[in-house]
C-alpha cells in the first residue's frame, strides 16, 4: 500500500481537480474515509474549535495542540491529510520543530501562512491584516522545506495577500513565494473570484489549491489546465451539521426527552458503527493473532 503522502502526490500529478473533505477530528476524518473522499483537510479555525474550544485568531491553542490532533487522525485512517498550521508557531527556528512534529504526526502537506497570530481579541478582528514582512515569511518558507525528514512532505505557501495588499504588490509575493521551495500555493480568499486563480498562476507557475472557487470552474478542463488548479478545500458544514445536533441532543436529554433516537437501534445504523469502529477488521485480526 502506498503512503498517504505519495497517494496525495500522485492526486496533484493527475489532470483535474479533487475536493478535500473538511474535517475537524478523528471521528469526522473516519466518516469522510468511509465515504470515499480520497484526501482531507483539517483547517487552524475548526481543529481549534472542535479540538480545545478556542477562537480563531489567538494564541490559545499552539503547535502540539494541531500535531496531537494530526497524529490521532492519521493513526485511525489512511487519508493523506492537509494541514493548516497557520503561521508555523512562530518563526524560522520554531517552524524547524512544527514541521517536525507534523511529519511524525502523518501529515501529508502543511500549510504555513503568511499572516501573524494577532495578541488580542481586538486585533483579531484584523488577523488576516496583519501581515508577516516579505523577507522573514521568505525565510519561514525555506525554513520548512529544510526541515523535512520526509521528501514527500509538501509544503504549501499560504496566502491572504490577495485581500489585503495592493494586486502588484500580492502577486509579487505570491512569486517570490514559489522560489522558497514550496511545492503549492494556496489561496484562502479569492476578492476578484476565479480570475483571480488565472493570475496567480501565470505568477507562480505551481500547483494551486483554493476554497470557494464555484462548481462550474471546477469542472472546467480548460480553466483547470490554466490555473493549475488542483485541490478545492471545501465549507465546514460536517462540523456546523455536528454542532447543531449535539447541541440539540443536549438540551433534549437536559430537559428530560427520552425520545431522541439510539444511533444503534437500526441494523443499518448498527452496520455505520461497525464500521466506523473497522469492527471487521478488528475481528480479522483477533482470529489471526490471539489464542484461543
Amino acid at each position: 500500500m502506498t503512503s498517504p503522502r505519495s497517494r496525495l502526490r500522485a492526486l496533484l500529478a493527475q489532470p483535474g481537480c479533487t475536493d478535500a473533505a473538511p474535517v475537524f477530528d478523528p471521528f469526522s476524518a473516519r466518516v469522510a474515509e468511509m465515504n470515499g473522499w480520497p484526501v482531507a483537510k483539517l483547517s487552524g479555525s475548526v481543529s481549534k474549535m472542535a479540538n480545545v474550544s478556542a477562537p480563531d485568531g489567538l494564541p490559545l491553542a499552539n503547535m502540539t495542540d494541531l500535531a496531537d490532533i494530526c497524529r490521532r487522525i492519521c493513526r485511525n485512517t489512511d487519508l493523506p491529510l492537509v494541514a493548516d498550521a497557520d503561521e508555523g508557531g512562530g518563526n524560522a527556528i520554531t517552524l524547524r520543530a512544527t514541521i517536525r512534529d507534523l511529519e511524525m504526526a502523518g501529515v501529508a502537506a502543511i500549510e504555513i501562512e503568511d499572516n501573524l497570530v494577532p495578541q488580542s481579541t481586538q486585533a483579531a478582528a484584523r488577523r488576516h491584516a496583519l501581515m508577516v514582512p516579505l523577507e522573514e515569511h521568505l525565510g519561514k518558507l525555506r525554513a520548512a522545506v529544510a526541515a523535512r525528514r520526509d521528501p514527500a512532505t509538501i509544503i504549501v505557501a499560504r496566502s491572504f495577500a490577495l485581500s489585503e495588499l495592493p494586486r502588484a504588490e500580492a502577486l509579487a509575493r505570491i512569486r517570490a513565494y514559489a522560489q522558497t521551495g514550496a511545492e503549492a500555493v494556496m489561496l484562502a480568499d479569492l476578492p476578484g473570484g476565479p480570475a483571480d486563480l488565472v493570475e496567480v498562476a501565470d505568477a507562480a507557475g505551481l500547483p494551486l489549491f483554493v476554497l470557494g472557487v464555484p462548481q462550474r470552474d471546477r469542472d472546467d478542463p480548460e480553466f483547470l489546465r490554466r490555473t493549475r488548479l488542483k485541490l478545492r478545500f471545501l465549507p465546514h458544514r460536517p462540523f456546523r451539521a455536528a454542532l447543531a445536533a449535539m447541541d440539540a441532543a443536549y438540551r433534549a436529554l437536559r430537559d428530560g426527552g427520552t425520545a431522541l433516537p439510539d444511533p444503534t437501534a437500526t441494523p443499518e445504523n448498527a452496520a455505520i458503527v461497525d464500521r466506523l469502529c473497522r469492527r471487521q477488521a478488528l475481528d480479522d485480526w483477533e482470529r489471526r493473532y490471539l489464542p484461543g
